[in-house]
C-alpha cells in the first residue's frame, strides 16, 4: 500500500474529497462546499461546484494502468453534469450516495 503522509484537509468535506480524488490541494480544486446547481455558465470546465472537469482523477490513472476501479461511500466530489459522477470521474462502479446533508440513521 501507499502512505499518504502528506495530504492536507480543508475545513469542509467536498473540498477535502476533491483534493483526495485529484491530487491537489483543496484550494486549487473546490474550496467551497456549495450547492451542487451552483454553476458559472461562462466557464463549461470548471464553472460547476466539484472537481473540474479538466482535472484528470486518481481513478482514470489506475484504470488506464489496468486495475478495477470502485467507489464506495460518500461521493460529494461534483455531481453537476455526468462527467462530475464517479463514473465520470473513472471509477467502473459505486456503491455510494451524493451530496453532504446524508447520514446513516433514521428518526
Amino acid at each position: 500500500g501507499i502512505e499518504l503522509d502528506r495530504h492536507y484537509v480543508y475545513k469542509y468535506c467536498s473540498p477535502s474529497r476533491s483534493a483526495l480524488q485529484s491530487g491537489r490541494n483543496p484550494y486549487h480544486v473546490n474550496p467551497l462546499n456549495a450547492e451542487p446547481d451552483i454553476l458559472n455558465p461562462a466557464d463549461p470546465m470548471s464553472g460547476f461546484a466539484g472537481i473540474p472537469r479538466n482535472m484528470t482523477g486518481i481513478a482514470t490513472k489506475l484504470a488506464s494502468a489496468g486495475y478495477r476501479t470502485h467507489m464506495v461511500g460518500k461521493w460529494d466530489a461534483g455531481m453537476a453534469t455526468p462527467d462530475h459522477t464517479p463514473r465520470g470521474r473513472g471509477y467502473q462502479s459505486s456503491l455510494l450516495y451524493f451530496h453532504h446533508c446524508n447520514d446513516y440513521w433514521s428518526m
